[in-house]
């Protein structure tokens, strides 16, 4: 290679940028006064833009409006109107579609960097023609090249251009809808956890969603998103096939697992790294990382450093950057705790995600089958409580643990309560037969069914004389026809087809 040809390609530039800037100058739009004192007219790669900011900054300083009219009277009065292509017309034109709520600030660092690059193109350019150019003086030539080159490594480590957003600006990139994938659990570009103690059924909860939303089905009553799933386990592939048979997902082509058997040796941001590209080019809208200790290799105190913590967050935050909606197990510690202190290691991981969910057993006397779901999030549709059973449906949601226990109260009262007014029964023993979790439970079912007219009420309600209770006349009487009527209301003639069904 004799000669250098010269760069024909035009120069690092954006036009479209450079007319918004000026034009929501004109429009004194919200930072106009952070542009003004961040540019210069050598930022703008057109004449003409450059001379109009020139005077707009200048009217700026001097305390001046800078408006259509001072600004065509300063181009005017400078003899630089008639220079512009059309004028006036070119200066009015600047504020065409221009919206009085706009993103000034980024135009800006537009302008800025294609300004960078093009002082970049020159140096480079500059480099090329002293090492083209050496003849006998190289050591000279090289000495004044690494001194081009020392400037352009330090500027481009240091220059990095911030954008600070206004409220408006902000609020005009998001929307005030939460993009739930699985309501009110899961949302795009966030990231929840879940937390448990050992065998608590973190996993099978997990894939219990994670089949809903496969199918774009129903997940305990609320709507759910359908998209493939990418999911990570710290299973053998022996137990992790059961899980996967109970929520019915061998058959699944749209979810992909990744086992930790396959990761050994590697490094977690690698990992995660993998993982998020998969989702990527399969379309996947959900990465689940079960658990997150175990993929992360955190292992002694690790999990009890912050440090280790947010490094270990890092790559999944990353995930939610990009619209990724992140689900991650942990364990919680032996002795438990409230929701956001309760998992195991720093509290940095509870600070780096945006919902916090907790399984466990419901206090008092209940189904081997039911958990209660607590939650501490930053969205507000999400509940802090509630009480959830799995079936052979899958997972139903019982309402909130307080009403599910008046309700199972009430039931177990009545299944249970005295037949007759001489057999009445006290409040206390009411509990002892219904097995209620708690006396102020018992006490407000008592008080419903009383006057609801279900339970009947014998005594004064005082020391000697307590209230005691039986089934009502109302409650005997619709016991009775429920159960004399209970085949025809549930099996009526003809109900699988033809006449019957329409009746």
């Amino acid at each position: 290679m004799t000669s250098r040809s010269p760069i024909e390609r035009p120069l690092p530039n954006s036009l479209e940028a450079e007319h918004d800037v000026l034009g929501a100058i004109l429009l004194d739009v919200a930072g106009t006064a952070e542009a003004l004192r961040r540019l210069n007219p050598g930022h703008f790669f057109n004449p003409s833009h450059a001379t109009i900011f020139r005077r707009m900054k200048e009217q700026a300083e001097d305390g001046k409006c800078v408006d259509l009219v001072s600004l065509n009277d300063s181009l005017r009065a400078h003899g630089e109107l008639e220079k512009i292509p059309n004028g006036s017309a070119f200066v009015g034109a600047l504020v065409d579609g221009i919206p009085r709520i706009c993103r000034i600030l980024r135009w800006v660092e537009i302008i800025e960097q294609k300004a960078l690059l093009r002082k970049h193109v020159t140096t480079a350019d500059t480099i090329c023609e002293l090492a083209l150019s050496a003849n006998g003086n190289a050591p000279e030539v090289l000495q004044e090249i690494a001194i081009l080159s020392s400037h352009l490594r330090e500027e481009v480590a240091q220059k990095r251009i911030l954008t600070f957003l206004q409220g408006p600006e902000l609020a005009k990139l998001t929307t005030e809808k939460v993009d739930w994938i699985v309501r009110p659990f899961l949302a795009k570009g966030s990231i929840t956890e879940l937390g448990a103690k050992v065998k608590m059924g973190k996993t099978t909860w997990m894939l219990h969603f994670v089949r809903a939303v496969l199918d774009g089905s129903d997940f305990m009553g609320e709507p759910t998103s359908k998209t493939p799933v990418i999911y990570l386990t710290e299973q053998p592939p022996v137990s992790f096939r059961q899980a996967m048979e109970h929520a019915n997902l061998t058959d699944r082509t749209d979810f992909l697992v990744l086992l930790h058997s396959e990761v050994r040796g590697m490094k977690w941001p690698d990992i995660a790294g993998e993982a998020i590209a998969k989702c990527k080019s399969v379309g996947a809208g959900v990465l689940i990382v079960d658990t997150l200790s175990q993929f992360a290799g955190l292992v002694g105190d690790s999990e009890n450093n912050s440090g280790d913590a947010l490094a270990a967050m890092q790559p999944l935050q990353h995930a939610a950057a990009d619209g990724i909606a992140v689900g991650l197990s942990r364990h919680e510690r032996k002795s438990g705790g409230d929701v956001g202190d309760s998992g195991r290691g720093s509290s940095a991981f509870a600070g780096a995600v945006d919902i916090i969910l907790s399984l466990r057993r419901p206090q008092g006397h209940s189904r081997k089958t039911v958990r209660v779901l607590q939650a501490l999030s930053r969205f507000s549709d999400t509940p802090p409580e509630l009480l959830i059973e799995l079936t052979p449906q899958g997972y139903v949601s019982l309402g909130e643990p307080n009403d599910a226990a008046l309700k199972d109260t009430r039931d177990s009262i009545l299944a249970t309560a005295p037949k007759t007014e001489a057999e009445a029964a006290t409040q206390k023993e009411l509990m002892e037969a219904a097995q209620a979790p708690s006396r102020r439970t018992v006490q407000r079912a008592v008080e419903e069914l009383h006057r609801e007219r279900m339970l009947g009420r014998i005594g004064k309600g005082k020391k000697g004389d307590p209230f005691r209770y039986f089934l009502s006349e109302i409650r005997l009487c619709a016991t009775s026809y429920i159960g004399e009527q209970k085949e025809t209301i549930l099996d009526p003639p003809g109900w699988a087809g033809g006449e019957g069904e329409s009746k």
